[in-house]
């Protein structure tokens, strides 16, 4: 059996916040074990045994309740605190060994992708797991993918994985995984450059105004001298050749 980890644990017998809240303060976490058609059976397990099975992300567990025969359970859920991660909570659902089941596992990269040797590309991951169905015995810890024929622009979808004794349940079309073009950054002008330009600039606002002000200046200088002055009324103008 793949992965298979033992727990023990004991019955409890109080439910609720106060008596978990309790049990958390000696070391043990809640935790319940059910299987269709079979009552539910709560128990209390050390945090340390606990710490250890979520580190190994074992895939089947055998558990024993206070001496009883053991029971093939996968974890369902893990209730954690949203402050400190602390667990909770865990939920165990029995198996059978000649029945399927529909459990979520972690996809792993292998392979460096052509786009990203040759090209520059950037591998970017879409799913994270993957949802199968398979006998207890055929669960793996994770699915590996080669993504090593990537090549830029190219995508990797749940329709191009085929695992023996796995039924892939994920959308054909869900992508795993994408080789994207590498990023173009543009390139810092040098200081002298800038300078020049930004002179430039300020030498090209100045330009219209130095225009305008010669052009006003050339204006005035065309304007026709002003008439001489006329004689007062009454005044005779002096005939031609006679002094004022």
């Amino acid at each position: 059996m793949n992965n298979e980890n033992s727990l023990i644990a004991r019955v409890r017998e109080a439910r609720g916040k106060g008596p978990a809240r309790r049990l958390r303060q000696q070391g043990l976490v809640p935790g319940i074990f059910y299987h269709h058609g079979n009552p539910s059976i709560p128990f209390a397990i050390s945090t340390v045994d606990l710490r250890h099975l979520l580190r190994g992300k074992h895939t089947l567990i055998s558990l024993a309740i206070e001496g009883q025969e053991p029971r093939e359970c996968v974890l369902r859920e893990v209730q954690r605190d949203p402050v400190s991660s602390e667990v909770l909570h865990i939920d165990l659902m029995g198996i059978l060994a000649d029945e399927k089941l529909v459990v979520e596992v972690p996809i792993r990269m292998a392979g460096v992708p052509e786009g990203v040797k040759t090209g520059g590309g950037i591998l970017q991951s879409g799913l994270k797991t993957l949802s199968i169905e398979c006998f207890p015995r055929d669960i793996p810890e994770f699915v590996e993918v080669d993504v090593s024929a990537l090549k830029i622009g190219q995508s990797m979808h749940v329709s191009h994985l085929s695992y023996p004794n796995l039924r892939i349940l994920d959308d054909a079309q869900d992508t795993v995984a994408s080789v994207q073009p590498p990023t173009v950054l543009k390139e810092a002008k040098p200081a002298a450059e800038v300078a020049a330009e930004a002179e430039a600039a300020a030498a090209a606002e100045a330009a219209p105004a130095e225009g305008a002000e010669a052009a006003a200046k050339e204006k005035e200088t065309e304007k026709p001298a002003k008439d001489e002055k006329k004689p007062a009324k009454g005044e005779k103008k002096p005939a031609r050749g006679e002094k004022k």
